[in-house]
């Protein structure tokens, strides 16, 4: 089993332990490929933008671009705040490339163990108009809190600028001499992920994870999961018998991802003529609005697999189907992508909803796509939004963030039996299966199933997580959630940005705020909310004690 890095995985500790995260040899914490990480201007502008500096030295697609004005704040750059302290690490190392010589500032912390400076400055001499490996000496602190590059500290007479890229920790100070890209521009081409693929989406436009399975332990963890064991058909005329011998955990031999894997067999079994999974978290883990997300690496469906991620009503062993709602986050293998010969490309995501008429029709929408590049080689992400307006699904969004949604469709409509609205604001589970034949592929004998005439197919399936905002029409439920459980964000902090109030789901023993300039400006005890009303405007960072557990949180007052 591979190691990951821990910021990325869903961990069970004692609550007694301080959440610092501690790691081995190195820990890339952002090569800006994708804009996962939330990285927030302090003072003047950053972002993160396509590099124009590209040399052999660095040839990345992408860079944080940070900048200060002669009349801007001294401590003008961009900060990036972990969900927990990082700890382990000696040093902190950033390719970068600046307009001038003068030496960056980072800090980590707002407060020094030994009493120290707070702001750092680089191990290296500064080089102007090159990519080099910057160096900073971080092991005088205990953990990294956040981390704030700061452009440059001294008096300006004109715009100093610099690009950020492959930011990492280690314990080693010896300066890198290039960024390594992996695959170099065969990513572009084929849509490949990067090397942040399990962060995913990440915590963005104020969305807080509350849920994850990375499938990394080995084995299937039941408190999430049951496996399905029929041989129905699904509904749909499929040829497979579900059985749970065809789910497991384990690595996926390219990559060495610890995945979820379910198997596809031809093979006689109680009257089915293959063999295959389905996993659901009904009853265990469900959800009314939120992101959800998988990375998927889909097998060749050729002629007659049929994959999906999808999710339906928890409700529906009270209602039925397709009264519970049903909602198709992705599937492939349809019929229409086998004649147009576009198998590994064509794929839709869907909704059925309502019930059967006198006539045996029901509501549904499905909008099929084909897409630019191949989605049966690598692993992909598929998301779904889903709020009291609508659901907008979106194709490797961790990797182009800008791409449009390939499905959306508006949910408030409430006028009406059949109308959409009174189907889709309830909680919902999510299922993950590999179905071989039947309606979607129009295929009923499994000598046409082509995808399996040489053997097993295999569906690979990284994680899946669950993102909420805090909102009083989310809900969310995990039944056989413990007390020593503690994903990435068990404390929750919303909305954020506000203009007034800063709502905690637990109660906080301490917090304490700071400011950009590193003062504090507030400290406080045994609290569940916070008064931000006279605030200035800007961004913040919160310490937070809840149950022994240590959270450095970015807070913005708007």
């Amino acid at each position: 089993m591979r190691k990951i890095s821990i910021m990325k995985k869903l961990f069970v500790v004692s609550l007694a332990v301080s959440a610092v995260f501690f790691s081995s040899a190195q820990q890339l914490v952002d090569g800006f490929e994708t804009t996962s990480l939330n990285w927030q201007n302090v003072s003047c502008y950053s972002d993160i933008r396509a590099n124009d500096q590209k040399t052999e030295t660095n040839m990345s697609d992408k860079v944080l671009y940070v900048q200060r004005d002669a009349a801007c704040d001294n401590w003008s750059g961009a900060i990036y705040t972990p969900e927990t302290p990082i700890a382990g690490y000696n040093y902190l190392h950033v390719m970068m490339y600046r307009n001038n010589a003068n030496q960056p500032n980072l800090k980590i912390s707002d407060s020094h163990p030994t009493g120290g400076a707070v702001d750092l400055l680089p191990m290296n001499e500064i080089v102007s108009y090159t990519w080099q490996d910057v160096v900073f000496d971080i092991s005088d602190f205990d953990a990294v809190d956040f981390i704030m590059f700061m452009v440059d500290r001294t008096e300006l007479a004109e715009t100093a600028w610099m690009l950020c890229d492959e930011v990492l920790l280690n314990n080693d100070p010896t300066p890198r001499v290039a960024v390594e890209v992996e695959g170099g521009d065969d990513n572009e081409e084929n849509g490949n992920n990067s090397s942040l693929d399990e962060v995913g989406t990440g915590e963005t436009d104020g969305y807080h994870l509350v849920w994850a399975d990375y499938f990394n332990d080995g084995t299937l963890n039941m408190d999430n999961w049951s496996i399905e064991v029929n041989g129905d058909g699904g509904g749909n005329s499929e040829l497979q018998y579900y059985r749970a011998e065809n789910v497991s955990v384990g690595d996926e031999p390219n990559t060495g991802k610890g995945c979820l894997i379910i198997t596809a067999k031809k093979e006689n079994y109680l009257g089915k003529t293959a063999t295959s999974g389905r996993l659901i978290t009904k009853d265990k883990m469900y959800f009314t609005h939120g992101k959800v997300e998988a990375s998927i690496k889909f097998p060749h469906t050729a002629n007659g697999l049929w994959p999906a991620f999808w999710m339906m009503g928890n409700d529906i062993g009270e209602v039925g189907w397709p009264r519970c709602g049903e909602i198709d986050i992705v599937e492939m293998g349809h019929k229409d992508g086998i004649t147009a010969n576009a198998q590994d490309r064509y794929f839709n995501g869907a909704c059925h909803w309502g019930f059967y008429n006198d006539q045996g029709q029901y509501p549904n929408y499905a909008k099929a796509s084909t897409n630019s590049y191949g989605m049966q080689d690598d692993f992909h992400l598929f998301t779904l939004y889903w709020d009291q307006n609508e659901f907008r699904m979106y194709l490797d969004q961790d990797k182009y963030p800008d791409v449009e949604p390939y499905f959306s469709m508006g949910i408030s409509d409430m006028n009406g039996d059949w109308a959409v609205g009174n189907y889709f604001h309830k909680p919902c589970f999510v299922l993950l299966n590999l179905a071989v034949g039947g309606n979607f592929p129009q295929i009923w004998d499994i000598n046409e199933v082509t995808a399996l005439a040489n053997g097993p197919a295999y569906m690979y399936v990284d994680y899946v997580k669950v993102y909420q905002k805090g909102m009083s029409d989310e809900t969310f439920t995990h039944v056989n959630t413990s007390v020593d459980e503690v994903n990435e964000d068990t404390f929750r902090c919303y909305p954020n940005p506000t203009c007034d109030v800063f709502r905690f789901n637990r109660s906080a023993q301490s917090i304490e705020v700071v400011n950009m300039m590193g003062q504090v400006i507030l400290s406080c005890q045994n609290v569940d909310q916070i008064d931000a009303t006279e605030w200035p405007v800007g961004l913040y960072v919160a310490k937070i004690i809840v149950d022994g557990n240590i959270y450095s949180k970015q807070i913005v007052k708007k």
